[in-house]
């Protein structure tokens, strides 16, 4: 059985076998049950079809994921007992036709209407919307399955991967081995200032106690910049991961806090902006949908197969691991998050090893930065 078969069989055992919010209320259920077929035909149609078509299919099959999304959210982030019924899409592309007359799609600009569904779901989800306009090619760069994807030339501000590791920029730690440092994956190769850059990961910058930091633009085990930030607090095995990451598909990951928000925005509703801008350039504007997607002659039809057939994929599986965590009550995730953190939590110390190392630090800040690398103490 692959992934993707595993992730509807767990679907649709959520049909007999409801969340809380769902179980003892019957309208609710028949919109969690049919809303969860509706969206596994639509997804499975999608995977029928080609590119031309494909990105309505996967939008609808999202849409209504969210309507059994919304049926099981807790009462505790509604304003009303009948707040969970979604209404309109809540996003819009503003100029949608003048974007594609210009041929670059990831120019296009996406933002909410002010309610609607986009916009219940981001209060369902804790997570902030999208007041502002912001480019598809930003929004696709938070997408983690499109990171080395992008749409567009320029900057970039990918979803970054979070592990534990060692300092591959570092051959002086002695006998004793490099410490374990936070590792930051993903990064493009060119980058404006490590901190410009950081700057844009609110959940791992600024970080409390950081002694130091630095960028590796090629490390040797693969393609992927790393920047590995070295703080003073020690958490146990896994702690920072947990507690500064978000969880993603077994992952644990940096979101980018998009134009316009001090936070990052659920990756759910990153994929519903990206999705829908698709379908909604696919509808309105075929032609210019079919030179993008002509493998022949545009660079953009690679990274829109790549994402379109990732979110056959990606949607169903994220689903899934939000029905779990937001059909419960705002008491049991405080408890959780409270209970994480005590398990991973350590107090800060410093051992005579990492004062010895804090003051070569002093000293490799004062000197040149070594090749290849960029070396820098904490502001």
């Amino acid at each position: 059985m692959t992934d993707m078969q595993q992730t509807w069989r767990s679907l649709r055992s959520l049909r007999s076998s409801p969340p809380d919010p769902v179980r003892h209320n019957k309208r609710k259920k028949d919109v969690f049950s049919a809303s969860l077929e509706q969206s596994e035909q639509y997804f499975r149609a999608a995977e029928e079809v080609g590119y031309e078509t494909r990105p309505v299919l996967a939008f609808y099959g999202l849409s209504q994921m969210g309507r059994a999304i919304a049926a099981a959210t807790h009462t505790d982030r509604l304003n009303d007992p009948e707040d969970w019924q979604l209404s309109g899409h809540g996003i819009r592309v503003p100029g949608i036709s003048q974007a594609a007359t210009r041929g670059n799609i990831g120019a296009l600009k996406i933002r909410d209407q002010g309610k609607g569904s986009f916009t219940q779901l981001a209060r369902f989800l804790e997570s902030p919307s999208l007041p502002a306009p912001v480019q598809l090619a930003e929004l696709w760069d938070s997408i983690p399955e499109m990171n080395g994807r992008p749409l567009s030339d320029g900057d970039h501000y990918p979803a970054l991967d979070i592990s534990e590791g060692s300092d591959r920029t570092r051959d002086d730690w002695g006998d004793h081995g490099s410490p374990g440092v936070l590792v930051l994956t993903g990064v493009p190769k060119k980058i404006p200032s490590l901190v410009d850059f950081l700057k844009h990961y609110p959940t791992v910058w600024p970080l409390e106690g950081l002694q130091e930091y630095s960028f590796l633009a090629s490390p040797r085990s693969g393609l992927d910049g790393q920047i590995y930030l070295n703080p003073l607090r020690r958490y146990a095995s896994g702690g920072f991961t947990s507690l500064h990451g978000t969880r993603y598909r077994g992952r644990s990951i940096a979101f980018p806090a998009l134009t316009g928000n001090s936070l990052p925005m659920h990756p759910l509703l990153a994929w519903w902006a990206a999705l829908y801008a698709l379908s909604m350039l696919a509808r309105y504007e075929p032609a210019t949908w079919a030179t993008a997607v002509n493998v022949d002659t545009s660079k953009q039809a690679v990274p829109i197969e790549h994402l379109l057939d990732e979110a056959l994929h990606a949607v169903p599986a994220l689903a899934l691991e939000v029905m779990s965590e937001h059909s419960l009550s705002d008491h049991s995730r405080r408890q959780a998050r409270s209970n994480k953190e005590e398990k991973y939590m350590r107090k800060e110390y410093r051992t005579l090893s990492e004062i010895g190392r804090s003051v070569m630090a002093e000293f490799r800040h004062k000197a040149p930065p070594a090749k290849k690398s960029e070396k820098q103490g904490p502001q």
